[in-house]
C-alpha cells in the first residue's frame, strides 16, 4: 500500500494532470473553521490556523485505533513523511480513547514521524461533513486540494 501511497503523491507533486488526478483523488473547495480545537500529543489545546500551515504542502489524515484500513494506512503514511522532509503530514484521531492509549498504540505500530492531533468530540471531523475513516486530505498549492475517503 505504501507503494501506491508514495507513486500517487509523486504523480501529483511531478505531473498534476488533471485527468489522472481527477481519476485517484477528487478536487475540493474546503473552508476551514481556523478557529477549530484540537488536542496535541500532550492534551493541550491548539487552534487549527495555528496547526496549518495553509500556504504550503500538507497531508491531512483522520483515523482511530478500532479502524482496520487506518491501522493499514498510517506506516504507509509515516514512510512517506520519511522519504518527503518538506512535506507536513498530519494524522487527527475521532477516536474516543484516552490520548496517551492512542499515543501508545502509534509508538507500538512504529509511527514516530506523523504530527498526531485528537479529535475526540469530532468536531472538526463534523464541520468537514465528513462520512467515514480514513480520509486523506492533501493540499499541494495554495489553490489545490484534494481528498480521498469519505467526504
Amino acid at each position: 500500500m505504501f507503494n501506491s501511497i508514495k507513486f500517487l503523491l509523486f504523480i501529483l507533486l511531478i505531473f498534476p494532470f488533471p485527468s489522472l488526478s481527477n481519476s485517484l483523488f477528487q478536487k475540493i473547495d474546503l473552508k476551514f473553521n481556523k478557529n477549530i480545537i484540537l488536542n496535541d500529543e500532550n492534551n493541550i489545546e491548539k487552534k487549527l490556523i495555528n496547526i496549518l500551515d495553509f500556504n504550503s504542502k500538507y497531508v491531512v489524515n483522520f483515523w482511530a485505533t478500532w479502524c482496520i484500513p487506518c491501522k493499514k494506512e498510517l506506516p504507509d503514511l509515516n514512510k512517506m513523511k520519511i522519504e518527503n522532509k518538506d512535506l507536513k503530514v498530519i494524522i487527527i484521531s475521532i477516536d474516543k480513547k484516552p490520548i496517551n492509549d492512542q499515543l501508545n498504540f502509534l509508538k507500538r505500530n512504529k509511527v514516530n514521524e506523523l504530527t498526531a492531533y485528537f479529535d475526540q468530540n469530532m468536531i472538526f471531523f463534523k464541520s468537514l461533513r465528513l462520512k467515514g475513516i480514513p480520509t486523506l486530505y492533501y493540499k499541494s498549492t495554495k489553490d489545490s486540494s484534494k481528498k480521498r475517503g469519505y467526504f
